[in-house]
């Protein structure tokens, strides 16, 4: 007699295991209604309201959650991280730029007024100066006095240089830069 040869297949092969196999009720996320599921499963679609579903398992239950709706939450936080780094962008320019330098050219109006009200503070104080030095001098008044004229002219001027730059230099790269990203920050916040 020959002996009978018995052959183990794996579970996956064996068609009576298939059969066999351990099925999971649960319930459809968007409709309520009940499905089977196996053990293994991790996408099913209903065959109720064709939701396409993602099986979830935690150490005490096992639900579905609706895929379209997942896809839409990773959307709303990645635009929340994009306006969350963008914000650090810009946190960290204003650092860089300083409380004052960061909102110098948020309103080219208001700097153009600051800017024609300075130049004439400066010419006021030029003329001051000037007239200050000549009426000392000719007064009769010791050195010094013409020479502090002198240096109030000098530091005028100086000032009246360094505003003029200032003016036409327009907004720094850094400035420009952080314009961008918070109009960016805007539009991304309307959406």
């Amino acid at each position: 007699m020959e002996a009978l040869r018995i052959r183990w297949l794996p579970r996956w092969r064996d068609p009576l295991a298939s059969c066999l196999m351990e099925t999971l009720s649960v319930r459809c996320n968007h409709c309520g209604a009940p499905l089977q599921i196996g053990d293994g499963t991790r996408f099913v679609t209903c065959q109720f309201c064709q939701s396409h579903l993602e099986v979830k398992r935690t150490d005490s239950s096992i639900f579905t959650e609706e895929v379209a709706k997942i896809a839409e939450n990773t959307g709303r936080m990645a635009e929340s991280l994009e306006v969350i780094e963008l914000q650090n962008e810009i946190e960290r320019l204003d650092r860089e730029l300083g409380p004052q330098a960061a909102r110098h050219h948020d309103n080219p109006v208001g700097n153009a007024i600051g800017g024609c009200v300075g130049f004439v503070i400066v010419t006021l104080f030029i003329s001051f100066s000037v007239f200050f030095a000549k009426s000392s001098s000719d007064m009769g008044a010791p050195a010094i006095f013409p020479i502090f004229g002198i240096g109030f002219v000098i530091v005028g001027i100086l000032f009246g240089v360094g505003l003029l730059t200032k003016l036409a230099s327009g907004p720094s790269e850094k400035q420009k830069r952080r314009a961008e990203l918070v109009r960016k920050v805007e539009q991304l916040r309307k959406n």
